[in-house]
């Protein structure tokens, strides 16, 4: 059968066949093999990079964490705070809200703060374990300032006053 063709002929078809097959084995397995080798090359970057924010992720939530212990709580409402700070006020005996300011709000760039004064009367003992207890108890802001002041009224008697500063923070 293959007698009939000189072997220059055999040679061309036994070239256009590798070709052919050639052709048909790039088609069939090396381009879907090329192709998973460059998906594979591309999701392995992108799971390094997940990695590599998952870590920062979790430094910002320390961060955060570490924030909220020095600032107070954040996205608490200020009202509810406000709320919260007479409560516990009134929590402690012999002492009386004299006055609490309107919540003062700054605005920053990414943040909000906002800031709360609370002035208190009572004796020296109960003033004491009231700011102290704002300090190390009081969870939903941060004592900013305290103040100890008298106040003398029509010459009889002086009265020990507390002034305490609240701060929260709210992320925008």
């Amino acid at each position: 059968m293959f007698e009939q063709y000189t072997y220059k002929q055999k040679c061309i078809a036994l070239i256009v066949i590798f070709f052919m097959l050639s052709y048909t084995a790039y088609k069939r397995s090396f381009k879907n093999l090329i192709e998973v080798y460059k998906e594979s090359t591309e999701l392995t970057k992108l799971s390094n990079d997940i990695a590599s924010k998952s870590k920062n992720l979790e430094l910002l939530s320390m961060e955060i964490a570490s924030y909220d212990k020095y600032l107070g709580n954040q996205n608490v409402a200020r009202d509810i705070v406000q709320q919260e700070i007479i409560a516990f006020a009134t929590q402690h005996d012999g002492v009386s809200i004299n006055d609490l300011q309107a919540i003062h709000t700054f605005e920053g760039e990414n943040y909000t703060i906002y800031t709360n004064q609370l002035d208190a009367t009572g004796n020296i003992n109960s003033l004491l374990k009231l700011g102290y207890d704002f300090e190390t108890k009081f969870n939903y802001s941060r004592v900013v300032s305290t103040n100890y002041y008298t106040v003398k009224k029509n010459n009889s008697n002086e009265i020990l006053h507390l002034k305490v500063l609240f701060q929260n923070y709210e992320m925008k």
